[in-house]
């Protein structure tokens, strides 16, 4: 009797060992886009409109992870069914004028937040070494260019996986800040809008660094990187729905650590030293070290996917080949692209703008280009000469309307805000 009973105890670390080996193996383009929104620019986004709005918009959180991972699943459908990328369809189904004014939207709204991004990085090794943040710069670009144009893909996403762990401090650093979790809690559940312009922009930073644009181009060409096909689709959703869970997990804790350490206090935020007090709580006088360490490792996930998919936005519009999997040779225009975004910016971190305002509003700006691509995500996954027979469902058919409903809402609330 022994032994059986041994053999029973055995099977449920066999299988939670299963299943965690079964998530490694398909965690893939879900985990990093995921991660990717909480690059820089994302993490300094959260963590301002928790010090100016307190737990007011937690509840966006929530009303946007499932509509997050619906549009993301859409994304990753129609790269996996078509075999092609979503700018590469859009300029099939649309036309090319059509989808250069889109691509070029996304564009200008990527290369803005790599400046923003760089800026970032550049300011918290200020912060630990004194020196001034344009020193940081150009090195910077260097090693981000290197692991962006001469990784291969699997290279890249490995190391891009690892970084995702760097975000966890924050989670900790929410729950020992000690918030008021009755308030947190009606603030998720109750939505506390309040008709100020400060709020509209908040909503908009917070909408536009969840759900982006540029992401549904990224998770589409992943999963055509991937290889999964159509008869992998709960591996896919697995890794898409992981991957955004953790993500606004992680953006909601930012907002209550810095409601709880910055807003409840009447401290606004001015620089990166100011969103550095809110890891004070789990981190005390190492709080500048582990935020440094932490927004090094969101950049280091984040610049990358933002060049990747402004490659593959620019190279599939025009028509050119694109793919990590390719040599830099086989495919010049889209490494070109690449080190090109880079190198613009470089010359946008040199320009001397405020890191916490650069960041801030390159998701405001990433929020405003967003819902004209969800229209288009959400009209290529209903089109059955498009894809056959795996068009989307119903409900994600009406999940993705409500994302591209939500964001357009939002944008006009900002207009009527500013001009009333």
């Amino acid at each position: 009797m022994a032994e059986p009973a041994r053999r029973a105890e055995a099977k449920p670390e066999t299988s939670s060992r299963s299943v965690l080996r079964r998530f490694l193996r398909v965690a893939g383009p879900g985990i990093i886009t995921g991660g990717a929104e909480n690059d820089p620019a994302g993490v300094t986004t959260y963590a301002t409109v928790g010090a100016t709005t307190g737990y007011s918009q937690l509840w966006l959180l929530l009303l946007a992870t499932p509509l997050l991972i619906i549009v993301q699943g859409l994304a990753a459908r129609i790269g996996s069914v078509t075999k092609l990328g979503f700018a590469e369809l859009i300029r099939n189904e649309f036309g090319r004028p059509a989808a250069i004014v889109l691509a070029s939207l996304v564009v200008i709204a990527n290369v803005a937040t790599i400046g923003a991004d760089l800026v970032a990085m550049a300011a918290v090794l200020q912060l630990l070494t004194h020196l001034p943040l344009t020193v940081f710069v150009v090195p910077l670009m260097v090693v981000l260019g290197y692991i962006t144009i001469f990784q291969d893909y699997k290279t890249v996403q490995r190391l891009l996986l690892w970084v995702v762990l760097a975000f966890l401090a924050y989670i900790v650093a929410g729950i020992l800040a000690h918030p008021d979790w009755s308030q947190v809690l009606r603030s998720t559940v109750i939505p506390p809008i309040r008709l100020k312009v400060t709020y509209f922009l908040g909503a908009i930073g917070l909408l536009g660094t969840t759900i982006q644009a540029y992401l549904l181009y990224f998770q589409s060409e992943g999963e055509r990187e991937e290889r999964r096909g159509t008869t992998h689709s709960s591996e896919r959703y697995i890794d898409i729905a992981s991957g955004m869970i953790t993500s606004n997990v992680v953006a909601y804790f930012i907002i209550i650590s810095t409601a709880s350490t910055l807003f409840s206090h009447h401290q606004a935020i001015h620089g990166t030293a100011d969103v550095a007090r809110s890891l004070t709580p789990v981190a005390g006088s190492f709080a500048t070290v582990l935020f440094s360490i932490g927004i090094l490792g969101a950049g280091l996930l984040g610049v990358p996917v933002l060049a990747i998919s402004t490659g593959y936005i620019l190279a599939g519009t025009l028509g050119w080949r694109t793919g990590l999997g390719r040599q830099a040779y086989s495919a010049p225009g889209f490494y070109t692209v690449i080190a090109l975004s880079l190198l613009a910016g470089v010359e946008l971190a040199n320009s001397h703008v405020n890191p916490i305002t650069a960041l801030f509003y390159s998701q405001v700006l990433s929020g405003l280009v967003t819902p004209p691509h969800l229209v288009c995500l959400v009209l290529l996954a209903s089109r059955r000469r498009v894809m056959g027979a795996f068009v989307a469902t119903p409900w994600e058919r009406l999940g993705g309307w409500i994302a591209a409903g939500v964001m357009t809402i939002s944008v006009a609330a900002l207009v009527f805000a500013l001009l009333a």
